[in-house]
């Protein structure tokens, strides 16, 4: 502003009005943001501790006293994925589709001149909630060898290696276990008692331990069959 002083002087009878400006200089406002960068984790990141999970910011209007407003905004300009509230606490979004890696920007505009603005780096990180566990069986025993009751010398080998109660263990699930002998449903529940026919060749069986409605849940056993012979 302009403040015209006015001094006056006289020279050989004529009077001479000189006229001084005094110029007050106006700084202009400028805004800073601290910190500059920061690493958050996703807000349903379950690998990370609840404190890494926000961030805070400050910032500082320089010749203004009317302050600053905050915002989140993505790269391009477009609204920003997660929030900051007044106090300058940034919360993330949840993992959902964003990739890890994924950048936002935390501005600060002065409220006195809307065109000077500070900005601050944000890159989301994490892997988002816990995965979902997955029923799993696992069947027991796994391998082994059973004698046929009869034929060849088969009467030396005693019961107990004729037949075998197998057990099976539901992981992370709930349901009917259901039990198939070379793909022939043969009982259902925790446990199931194999036995081996009267006579035969030899050959390879394979007990199945399958969740009821759910046939990629299973695991299996397999049983070699054999005769006994002596001498």
């Amino acid at each position: 502003m302009h403040h015209p002083h006015h001094r006056h002087h006289r020279f050989a009878g004529r009077q001479v009005t000189d006229v001084y400006h005094r110029i007050v200089c106006r700084h202009q406002v400028e805004v800073e943001v601290w910190p500059p960068r920061a690493d958050v984790r996703f807000l349903d990141d379950w690998t990370a501790d609840p404190a890494g999970k926000q961030a805070r910011f400050e910032a500082t209007v320089f010749n203004s006293d009317q302050g600053y407003l905050w915002d989140v905004r993505r790269p391009d300009g477009s609204p920003g994925l997660g929030s900051i509230d007044v106090t300058g606490l940034y919360t993330p979004p949840a993992k959902g589709f964003i990739a890890s890696g994924t950048t936002e920007l935390i501005v600060a505009t002065a409220r006195e001149d809307s065109l000077r603005k500070a900005f601050a780096w944000v890159t989301l990180v994490g892997v988002g909630p816990q995965p979902a566990a997955t029923p799993s069986i696992e069947v027991y025993p796994k391998n082994l060898n059973l004698y046929y009751w009869s034929g060849a010398s088969n009467q030396y080998i005693d019961a107990s290696n004729k037949l075998r109660q197998f057990r099976a263990v539901l992981y992370d699930g709930a349901g009917t276990i259901d039990w198939f002998v070379n793909g022939t449903a043969s009982g259902s529940g925790d446990w199931f008692l194999y036995q081996m026919p009267n006579t035969g060749g030899g050959g390879l069986v394979t007990v199945r331990a399958q969740l009821s409605g759910q046939p990629s849940v299973f695991d299996e056993a397999r049983i070699v069959e054999l005769n006994y012979f002596w001498p």
